[in-house]
């Protein structure tokens, strides 16, 4: 019996990259977004507009894809993006359906803005405008699913955002 370990097998997982290069192409062209991350002071949404080469230097540094977050006394806001639960779909078996997961990281020293808002909440609403309701790569809609409370240290907390994936064939 010969068994082909080389030629592809049907499988999603490969589209989650994809899906991720989606994901951090969209943050990465929102300037509200950016600001929000890059600027720690109240007036965040006034500063200027990023650079490209500003922006480029966000990427895996405010805007990470793998779950590894630094803490230095100037840090600025963090969200790191993730994949979680995939299931088979049980219309077709060739998909996965899944979770994303998107973690939003704030000094809490910098949460307060200039208008009483919250920067996590801000945050959030960029990525949720975004996502929620979109399609990525593949050919499920990207779907809220739930948002919870993410308390690091007395320094830093934010909110885990969950999406669904479900490839409805």
């Amino acid at each position: 019996m010969n068994i082909d370990l080389i030629t592809p097998k049907n499988s999603s997982f490969e589209s989650s990259g994809k899906d991720l290069q989606e994901i951090t192409k969209r943050f990465l062209g929102n300037q509200k977004l950016l600001k929000l991350l890059k600027y720690s002071t109240a007036d965040a949404l006034r500063k200027p507009d990023l650079t490209n080469q500003e922006i480029q230097k966000m990427m895996n540094k405010n805007i990470r894809v793998a779950p590894k977050l630094p803490y230095e006394s100037d840090q600025e806001s963090v969200i790191i993006v993730s994949f979680d639960n995939f299931m088979t779909n049980g219309n077709n078996p060739e998909f996965r359906d899944n979770i994303i997961l998107i973690d939003v990281f704030c000094p809490i020293e910098t949460w307060i803005m200039d208008d009483y808002m919250l920067r996590p909440y801000k945050i959030m609403h960029e990525i949720d405008g975004m996502l929620n309701k979109t399609k990525l790569t593949g050919i499920g809609v990207v779907n809220f699913l739930s948002s919870n409370a993410l308390i690091l240290s007395e320094e830093l907390a934010g909110f885990t955002m969950s999406y669904v994936v479900v490839n409805n064939v």
